[in-house]
C-alpha cells in the first residue's frame, strides 16, 4: 500500500513532467514559426540548430536549403564552416598536450617554436605565452583572417604569420602582453604552430587524431576534402547568391568544417566525463579572466547577460557562415546554430535569444 506522501510525490513528479513536457513542445513551435520566417527576411538559405536541455537533445532540426539550386534541404548531417568556434576546438588540442606534460601554459610560446619568431619590437616577447596566447591577452596584432578561394594559395603556417601569403596577416607584437584583452585570431596562429612542432604532426592530423577520432566526431575536420565536401551546405552572400567556399591558412582561428550531429557530441562530452580532456580543464577553460572583463576565457566566450545563468562558447563567422555554440555548464543545457549565409548573424541572434528567455524561465 502506498503511503500519502508517496502518493503526494508520484503526482507531483507527474504534473511536473506533463508541464516539462508542454514546455517544450511550445519552444518547439516557437522555433517552427519563428525560424522559416526569419531565413526568408534576411536571405539566408539555411539554418541548423539543436537545444539541449539537462544533457538531453529536445530540438535538433534543419530549416532551408543547403543547396538552393539543387533544393538539398539542410538536416543534421549538413557540413558548415563555423569560423571562430575553431578556436575553442583547438584551446581543447592546446590542453590536451598541457595534461600529457607537453607544454607548460605559463612558458614562452617561443620555447615550442623551432623555426619562426616573433618580428622584433619594443616589447617583451618572452612575455607570449600559451597562456596568453589562449586568452587573447598576448598584445598581437591580426584580430582574423579572410581566408582563400583557390586552395594553391594555402601554404605554411610559418607563411602565414609571417605575411608571405598575406601581408595584412604578418603576426606581430604590438602592445605589452598581459596589460590589455586585444582579440587576436593571429596569437591562435601561433598555436597552431606550437601545436605542430610539439606533436610533429600538422594541425589538422593532430587534431583529428587526439580530439575529433576519440570523440567520434567522424563529419568534422580542418582538411576540406572531397569526403568533407560531399555533405557540405554551400555558402551565400547577404542577396543569398552562392560564393567559393574559403579556406583557411590559419586553420586553428577559422578554419573548421563540421556538422550539427558532431557539435552535439561535442557539448555532451564538455558536460561529462570523455576521452580527451578532465574537467579541470574544462573549467579553466571556460572560466573569464579579469582583463577580458569577464568576457573570455581560453578559447570561450562567456556571455551573463542573461541574468541568471552564464553561457560559455563561442560565435564565428567567416564569408558565407555564421554559426553559434554556446552552453549552460551549470544545468547542462545549451543552443547550436550554424547558418550558410552572409546575414546569419540576425537570424542567430534571434534564435539564441528566443531560447534565453525560455531557458531562464524553464530551469
Amino acid at each position: 500500500m502506498k503511503t500519502p506522501i508517496t502518493i503526494i510525490l508520484m503526482a507531483l513528479s507527474i504534473f511536473f513532467t506533463n508541464a516539462q513536457t508542454s514546455s517544450i513542445k511550445n519552444l518547439q513551435k516557437s522555433f517552427d514559426e519563428s525560424t522559416p520566417k526569419s531565413i526568408e527576411k534576411n536571405n539566408v538559405p539555411g539554418i541548423a540548430v539543436a537545444i539541449l536541455k539537462e544533457g538531453k537533445v529536445i530540438l535538433k532540426k534543419g530549416y532551408g536549403y543547403a543547396n538552393v539550386d539543387k533544393k538539398l534541404e539542410v538536416n543534421s548531417k549538413t557540413g558548415f564552416n563555423i569560423g571562430s568556434i575553431s578556436k575553442m576546438f583547438t584551446a581543447w588540442g592546446v590542453m590536451k598536450l598541457v595534461e600529457e606534460g607537453k607544454l607548460n601554459l605559463d612558458a614562452p610560446a617561443s620555447n615550442y617554436i623551432s623555426n619562426w619568431k616573433l618580428p622584433s619590437s619594443e616589447f617583451n616577447s618572452n612575455k607570449v605565452t600559451i597562456r596568453n596566447l589562449l586568452q587573447h591577452t598576448a598584445g598581437l596584432s591580426v584580430h582574423g583572417y579572410n581566408g582563400y578561394e583557390a586552395k594553391n594559395e594555402l601554404t605554411s603556417t610559418v607563411k602565414s604569420l609571417s605575411g608571405i601569403t598575406n601581408p595584412d596577416e604578418a603576426v606581430k607584437l604590438i602592445m605589452e602582453p598581459e596589460s590589455k584583452f586585444k582579440y587576436s585570431g593571429g596569437g591562435y596562429t601561433i598555436l597552431q604552430l606550437v601545436i605542430e612542432e610539439v606533436s610533429g604532426k600538422t594541425f589538422a592530423n593532430y587534431m583529428q587524431k587526439n580530439i575529433f577520432k576519440p570523440l567520434k566526431m567522424k563529419q568534422t575536420s580542418f582538411i576540406i576534402n572531397k569526403r568533407i565536401l560531399k555533405k557540405s551546405a554551400k555558402a551565400y552572400d547577404e542577396n543569398a547568391k552562392e560564393i567559393p567556399l574559403r579556406l583557411f591558412n590559419a586553420q586553428a582561428a577559422a578554419g573548421l568544417h563540421t556538422t550539427l550531429n558532431d557539435l552535439i557530441l561535442f557539448a555532451n562530452a564538455s558536460f561529462s566525463k570523455n576521452k580527451v580532456l578532465s574537467q579541470k580543464s574544462i573549467n579553466l577553460l571556460i572560466t573569464p579572466t579579469k582583463l577580458s572583463k569577464g568576457n573570455y576565457g581560453m578559447g570561450y566566450m562567456a556571455m551573463n547577460r542573461f541574468g541568471d545563468f552564464t553561457l560559455n562558447g563561442h560565435g564565428g563567422s567567416n564569408e558565407g557562415w555564421h554559426s553559434g555554440f554556446m552552453l549552460d555548464f551549470a544545468s547542462k543545457s545549451g543552443i547550436i546554430i550554424l547558418t550558410n549565409g552572409d546575414a546569419g548573424r540576425n537570424v542567430l541572434f534571434g534564435s539564441l535569444q528566443n531560447w534565453a528567455k525560455w531557458h531562464s524561465n524553464n530551469k
